[in-house]
């Protein structure tokens, strides 16, 4: 079975489905060749993988932990899938705990809001301005804005993933009276109305990843963004991407009528964050490991389990795999961008 491709974004798979399916995975090894994930570094060539079904095995796993504990035995819910990168001190506080397991996916969200070009933006609508997050994961960030940075605000936080919507339904938009709304759409082909967004949020989403190109994908994506804002509305934008593809990017939005306004590269800051936050992404990964019993296979479970292993700490650009590399020798970037429709 080829978890890396097989897997349906529309479904949501239970702690049972989830033992079967990396029970058939570790199997399949026995056949498979080569292995896609480099049991060294993490690496997973872009054509090995369909993310659809990637996220689909990610989020469902995520879900069926539950409540965890990190290296210092703090309880929380894994729920931002986010590197992000620690506080920078040329910026006003972000109010985030400094003991706060997740604090570093806080930090990416809360930081698209930094800008004073934005917050008086937002200051001038009394903070009643209405955002739509692209590609929201389990909405854990769209959570944070509404309760902690914008209370005044309203929000739809769209993601492709089930799994990841189902989470957001399920912890997130009870606590919020209506608030923020959480949308299983693909974020390329949205019903969103036009000129409805204030501000569109796009958080490290898996797009713009192929070096120097602009996909027609990654357009359809773009042209979303742009439909959906309002005249003078803002995209708030932050991720880790090849450097090259960055300025690609900023052309082709130009084109289709965004002005780019502020970028702040915070590489060296997100590669503190990962330093930082080594030790619970670590321990994260083992208690995820432990729960499957396909992994204590002799042999097979063992090749597996050391696959697995890296595989999950290079999706969290833990140091030593190749997403960390490559953010250390800036082939990959940070940047935290502010731009304005026309």
């Amino acid at each position: 079975m080829d978890i890396l491709k097989s897997l349906s974004n529309q479904s949501q798979y239970s702690q049972t489905k989830l033992q079967w399916i990396i029970g058939a995975w570790v199997l399949a090894s026995a056949v498979e060749g080569k292995p896609k994930i480099s049991s060294t570094d993490g690496d997973l060539a872009e054509e090995d993988y369909d993310k659809a079904s990637l996220y689909s095995l990610l989020y469902s796993i995520y879900s069926s932990m539950g409540d965890v504990e990190n290296e210092f035995g703090v309880k929380y819910e894994f729920t931002f899938n986010t590197w992000g990168y620690a506080w920078p001190t040329t910026w006003p506080a972000s109010g985030i705990k400094a003991d706060d397991p997740q604090r570093f996916g806080k930090n990416a969200y809360t930081g698209h809001f930094h800008w004073k070009i934005i917050k008086d933006f937002i200051a001038q609508k009394d903070g009643k301005v209405h955002l739509v997050e692209m590609g929201c994961g389990t909405g854990a960030g769209a959570h944070h804005i509404c309760k902690n940075v914008l209370p005044n605000c309203t929000y739809e936080a769209v993601d492709m993933q089930k799994t990841a919507i189902e989470t957001c339904r399920r912890k997130h938009v009870p606590e919020l009276n209506g608030r923020l709304v959480a949308t299983h759409a693909n974020a390329t082909s949205l019903s969103v109305k036009d000129t409805s967004a204030d501000i569109v949020v796009i958080n490290e989403t898996h797009v713009t990843e192929m070096v120097g190109v602009v996909t027609p994908e990654d357009e359809k994506f773009f042209q979303t963004a742009y439909r959906i804002l309002k005249p003078g509305g803002y995209l708030v934008w932050a991720n880790a991407i090849p450097t090259g593809t960055w300025q690609a990017s900023f052309d082709y939005l130009k084109t289709i009528g965004m002005n780019l306004l502020e970028v702040e590269d915070v590489t060296d800051l997100a590669i503190q964050a990962r330093d930082e936050d080594a030790p619970r992404a670590n321990k994260y990964v083992e208690d995820c490991l432990n729960r499957f019993v396909g992994f204590k296979i002799p042999v097979l479970g063992t090749r597996r389990r050391k696959q697995a292993q890296e595989g999950l700490k290079n999706f969290f650009r833990s140091p030593g795999t190749r997403l960390y590399e490559n953010m250390k020798d800036r082939s990959d970037t940070y940047k935290v961008v502010l731009m304005q429709k026309a």
